[in-house]
């Protein structure tokens, strides 16, 4: 029986076309990513200032890495907002925690939800289910919503997240 034989030409083609094919695509997911990541970045930025805009209207926000202090026009601190991020139903949730000088929630802003299902998780944003937290401090369980617990959980981890920035970069005195 005779051996087949090898035809490089019929391996080589298809290889070299695919290798191409990956390369180009590869090549416009990298312009597309340069071209919208500082607009993105920009959003993220708008959305973030104006959650926490939301929770101490009128305050000016210092930046200290972790977190931002709240301070009245006279310089007086007025609280902390934290921003902190979990896993949801359908991806990353991302809020803003609003925290009084002692460490209560003042208020809890959600600052991205969108992966989350329409009607259903995107309910973590609605005041109705927000208004559980203020008050608390050092750990939260949230009421979940029906058909929405990925969701609701994310939430609940996320301002967890925040509560422990909180208790080792403020109340445990690395920095004021």
């Amino acid at each position: 029986m005779p051996k087949p034989k090898l035809e490089l030409k019929g391996i080589l083609f298809p290889a070299l076309s695919l290798f191409v094919i990956c390369l180009v695509t590869a090549g416009a997911l990298a312009a597309v990513n340069a071209v919208t990541k500082d607009p993105i970045a920009a959003n993220e930025k708008r959305a973030a200032d104006a959650a926490r805009e939301g929770i101490f209207p009128g305050a000016r926000f210092v930046d200290n890495g972790k977190y931002f202090t709240a301070m009245d026009q006279n310089g007086v601190p007025l609280g902390y907002c934290i921003d902190g991020e979990a896993q949801g139903y359908g991806g990353l949730i991302k809020v803003t925690v609003g925290l009084d000088a002692q460490g209560a929630i003042v208020k809890v802003q959600v600052v991205n939800c969108d992966g989350e299902t329409p009607g259903l998780g995107q309910k973590i944003k609605e005041e109705g289910f927000l208004r559980q937290f203020p008050g608390q401090k050092d750990h939260v369980e949230a009421d979940g919503i029906a058909s929405a617990t990925y969701s609701s959980k994310g939430v609940e981890a996320a301002v967890n997240m925040t509560l422990a920035i909180y208790q080792k970069q403020i109340r445990g005195g690395e920095a004021q």
